[in-house]
């Protein structure tokens, strides 16, 4: 991220892996589902032993670029761990490469011989992330303790109150609105949700860069000429969003991140530039 960031006036923030670690919540509901979600074909045993390396291996599905939804992801780990359960997997990076950026579908376009359908799939994503509290994210009951409860905020508290207090924020996630208000609460934020670019099933998802468009020009609404929004995310499918709306005119600084104090990073260095503005 080697521009200024003395013009920015707005925050985006994309949720998990940038305010909340999802490797102990989604990431995990993720594997556990799409190792459930073979046992009928390849047996308990098969399902349960087959190799998969949560955090590098989920970590090159989101690099892959249209995998930004853990739920879709979940499928395209079912499909990997039953063709690795036969013998049948390429190595991980050609796996990949073989959805051509096309995210899951691409995947079963280039292994068609396998269905595992999406809907059960997802159901037990839910399950497992929401527990008791289902109904209130995902609209059907279910019981015991979410994955949810795993999640940690990952910048530190006083930094991101500090930002909070001198910039507008906004959300632009894959999350439901549940989800996004479920994140707020452990984040100690109070973003209004016209300012929430949540997945609805209305607005188009990302890397449509729709979501930061609108966002932009609402955090901005008012602001000095020259001011920009800084976006902060964390997958390639953030990253093209932030491109494709950098291309068509939209005053965004984009800031990725990859490791749990990135985002810590990003904001000290914002505070700081800010400082220097107004000393």
């Amino acid at each position: 991220m080697p521009l200024s960031l003395k013009e920015v006036r707005g925050v985006v923030f994309d949720v998990d892996g940038v305010l909340l670690d999802a490797r102990p919540s989604y990431h995990a509901a993720a594997e556990e589902a799409a190792r459930r979600a073979i046992e009928p074909l390849v047996g308990r045993d098969a399902a349960r032993s087959v190799p998969f390396d949560r955090e590098p291996e989920i970590a090159a599905f989101k690099a892959a670029g249209r995998f930004n939804d853990d739920w879709e992801t979940a499928r395209g780990i079912a499909l990997l761990l039953l063709l690795r359960s036969r013998g049948k997997a390429p190595p991980l990076e050609e796996f990949l490469a073989r959805a051509q950026g096309r995210g899951v579908r691409g995947l079963f376009d280039a292994f068609p011989n396998d269905e595992l359908p999406q809907e059960p799939i997802s159901k037990t994503c839910c399950e497992l992330y929401g527990g008791d509290r289902c109904r209130e994210l995902f609209g059907f009951d279910a019981q015991g303790r979410g994955l949810w409860e795993n999640e940690k905020v990952l910048p530190d508290q006083r930094l991101l109150e500090a930002v909070a207090a001198r910039f507008p924020l906004a959300l632009y996630t894959g999350r439901n609105p549940g989800e996004a208000a479920l994140a707020q609460t452990l984040c100690k934020l109070k973003i209004p949700p016209p300012l929430c670019w949540v997945a609805d099933g209305r607005r188009p998802r990302k890397p449509d860069p729709a979501g930061l468009f609108w966002l932009t020009h609402a955090l901005l609404r008012g602001a000095p000429r020259g001011s920009q929004v800084l976006f902060i995310g964390d997958t390639a499918d953030d990253h093209a969003a932030s491109r494709a709306a950098q291309d068509a005119g939209a005053p965004i600084i984009y800031a990725h991140v990859e490791r749990p104090d990135d985002t810590s990073k990003v904001l000290s260095r914002l505070l700081a530039e800010m400082a220097e503005v107004t000393a």
